[in-house]
């Protein structure tokens, strides 16, 4: 008996022994892997879409980088890492940073006051969070709110509910830096054959200004051309004085098909004339316009003696790339708005295809009357078109720019403003002309800079949690007892019984 006794202790404690050095082993090594993970920023992406890394696609890119990029960052790197919305960005940034090639320089704008001069200085309206990415000359402004795309809802009690969120940054960040080091041309065409306004008589102080931002601009006869070339990131009427062709038109709507980018700039025309290839264009867009000229009612509201020239207000976009938030900003510092010789447009009512997004960009002054409803002393007196019935618009906020965008055509945007002038070599350096100028190259950094990650393939990153849906309280009574409960029961019965067997 003696020896079975022995024999039992000696297993136990050898049991107890082994138990001893593989807690010990296990807290050794995971003490300092912690500390380690901890002391070095290590971060291990256990999210479905790599939401924390950069792609295969960036990190092969910024491998083969052979120029130097300087990455200027609007923000705190420090105060960024203490916002939990914002841990897809910091990460990336951060390695990003880490790349030899990269010289990333992160700053807050009002610190370092002269930092910012220099990057505003290259014709770039900053905000706080933006980024801009420079390459031997060139350079790429990106707005710190795309980093994010938003799926919203309203719940039952009006409160506006996030559904889906999208870290859409490293598209917009790769895209910019290829396009600095590449030196591609980002062309933008204007259009000639229908008595358009040119670039070499009319808007060469625009040509620069789009030299500047790193655009081309070319002209483009499209009649002759056999199609909308290729390089397109923008093509432009700019005041066309008769309507376009048929085959001009097909051109168009197959540029349009791949995601392509057209503003239609439709000064009044007191021609007896329709535009019904451009309106067919505009229709696909859920938009439509009028056959008219602006006038303001209101001697208040426009310039003395000149009731062509008024006061309009910019529309805060609710579009999620957040479009016209630049120009607000410059309105919020004392700018008043104007606008000239206009007509006006409107969205077709009554669409139900929820693919087409339209929004307006500049409207005529309104206030409220009794009822709540939106009134204005503008009027839309009837110009050129073929309606010799035509009534003026009166009473009604009237839409003086506006933009749209299909997802049926690969997120195709379309823009339209109802004054070519407003921009040409005689307006564009007057001070009552400098939103509805800001306003256009806002729009054209939103047509083509949201599609510059179109040629590196990088998909946007869903920023999905794990959640469970409990259909009573019972059920989640049970969950809990399960997950929180049931550990430290398995935990305390394991003790126990390492116990009983050390001291057996």
């Amino acid at each position: 008996m003696e020896q079975k006794t022995t024999t039992a202790g000696q297993k136990s404690r050898k049991f107890s022994t082994y138990a001893t050095i593989m807690g010990a082993l296990a807290l050794a090594i995971a003490i300092p892997l912690n500390l380690l993970a901890s002391r070095l920023n290590i971060v291990w992406d256990m999210t479905p879409t790599g939401l924390y890394e950069l792609s295969d696609t960036t990190r092969n890119f910024l491998n083969g980088l052979d120029k130097q990029v300087n990455f200027y960052f609007l923000m705190d790197m420090d105060v960024l890492s203490t916002d939990d919305n914002s841990m897809a960005l910091y990460h990336s940034l951060e390695q990003y940073a880490s790349y030899d090639n990269i010289n990333f320089i992160d700053f807050e704008p009002d610190s370092d006051p002269e930092l910012t001069k220099k990057l505003q200085d290259d014709g770039y309206r900053l905000s706080r969070g933006d980024m801009v990415i420079e390459c031997e000359g060139r350079s790429k402004h990106i707005q710190g709110v795309n980093m994010y795309q938003f799926k919203t809802s309203t719940n039952d009690s009006g409160n506006t509910v996030v559904e889906e969120a999208y870290f859409t940054g490293e598209n917009y960040i790769t895209g910019a830096i290829d396009a600095v080091v590449s030196g591609r041309d980002t062309i933008i065409y204007f259009v000639t054959g229908h008595g358009e306004k040119t670039l070499e008589n009319d808007y060469t102080t625009l040509n620069a200004n789009l030299q500047n931002r790193n655009y081309l601009a070319q002209e483009l006869v499209l009649s002759t051309a056999g199609a909308v070339p290729e390089d397109a990131a923008v093509v432009i009427f700019p005041a066309p004085q008769s309507d376009i062709s048929n085959d001009e038109k097909r051109m168009l709507d197959e540029y349009l098909e791949t995601g392509g980018n057209v503003c239609f700039w439709m000064s009044p025309n007191d021609a007896e004339m329709r535009y019904k290839n451009i309106e067919s264009i505009l229709d696909e867009f859920s938009l439509a316009m009028d056959y008219d000229i602006v006038s303001e009612t209101d001697s208040s509201l426009h310039i003395s003696g000149d009731p062509y020239t008024y006061r309009v207000n910019v529309v805060a976009s609710e579009d999620e790339l957040d479009l016209t938030s630049g120009v607000i900003d410059i309105v919020d510092a004392g700018a008043i708005p104007f606008m000239s010789k206009s007509r006006s447009f409107y969205a077709k009512m009554g669409a139900e295809d929820t693919s087409v997004v339209t929004g307006s960009l500049l409207q005529t002054v309104g206030t409220q009357d009794a009822l709540g409803n939106d009134t204005s002393t503008a009027i839309g007196e009837p110009y050129g078109g073929d309606d010799p019935l035509a009534e003026e618009i009166s009473g009604q906020v009237l839409d003086l720019a506006m933009y749209a965008t299909s997802t049926l055509k690969n997120d195709a945007k379309v823009m339209v403003m109802g004054n070519a002038e407003f921009i040409d070599d005689v307006n564009v350096a007057q001070d009552y002309m400098i939103i509805p100028v800001n306003l256009m190259l806002s729009v054209f950094s939103w047509m083509y800079d949201s599609d510059v990650d179109m040629d590196m393939g990088i998909a946007d990153k869903e920023r999905s949690y794990d959640t469970m849906v409990m259909n009573s309280e019972k059920e989640a009574n049970t969950t809990s007892v399960i997950f929180m409960v049931l550990p430290f029961v398995v935990a305390f019965v394991g003790a126990g019984v390492w116990l009983r067997r050390r001291y057996s």
